[in-house]
């Protein structure tokens, strides 16, 4: 009896101590997605004066091209995390990286070792997370400057691009598919980069109405 109780608390050391070490790699991942999302944002906030005070074309250039930049950064990071979150909500295995790879992926979802509504619940979270910047974007962005109109129309492309590439693979698996294979299909035929275009076109569009409101 005592050899069993001195097993139970040993495996539940071992689990607080894994809690533990999986806070801190959040919380590593965390404070770094943070300071490249206020980086991208603050490089884009210093350009936009930079080109208000000035005036210069060379000014707008760079403000234009800092906004895209921070509307990825910013769309790319909310995304990641929205994986991550709809993975724990939904209990899935879902070990965080000691680094991110590729500075926004920070997780690994093993397939093999979750369930189809698991990989539900992770797909939709990044699906409908880069929405949230994008609604906040309508509420807090200048859209009487170019680089405000280009920042809100980048926010839109990547969220769309993301829908457009990952809910047809939740459809399928929700369909019976199974979610290995059908990300396979959805790489192999090409899907990455037509949603990407849908993405660009919708972003584009959304740039064009926005200019003509404004």
């Amino acid at each position: 009896m005592a050899e069993a109780t001195m097993d139970a608390n040993e495996l539940a050391a071992l689990k607080d101590a894994a809690k533990a070490f999986d806070r801190a790699r959040m919380k590593q991942i965390g404070s770094f997605h943070f300071a490249m999302v206020m980086g991208a944002l603050t490089m884009w906030g210093a350009a936009e004066t930079w080109a208000q005070v000035t005036g210069w074309a060379v000014a707008n250039f760079v403000a234009v091209a800092n906004a895209v930049v921070a509307g990825v950064v910013i769309s790319s990071t909310i995304h990641e995390w929205g994986h991550f979150t709809g993975a724990r909500l939904s209990g899935s295995e879902s070990p965080v990286f000691e680094k991110p790879k590729g500075h926004f992926f920070m997780f690994n979802f093993p397939i093999d070792q979750n369930d189809k509504e698991q990989f539900a619940w992770m797909s939709w979270g990044g699906i409908l997370a880069p929405w949230v910047p994008v609604i906040l974007a309508l509420i807090l962005l200048p859209f009487g400057t170019l680089s405000g109109q280009v920042l809100f129309a980048t926010l839109v492309t990547r969220a769309v691009g993301a829908g457009a590439f990952e809910v047809p693979i939740v459809r399928a698996v929700a369909e019976g598919g199974e979610p290995s294979a059908e990300l396979g299909k959805a790489t192999t035929t090409g899907r990455l980069p037509w949603s990407r275009n849908v993405g660009n076109v919708a972003g584009a569009a959304c740039f064009a109405l926005v200019w003509l409101i404004v």
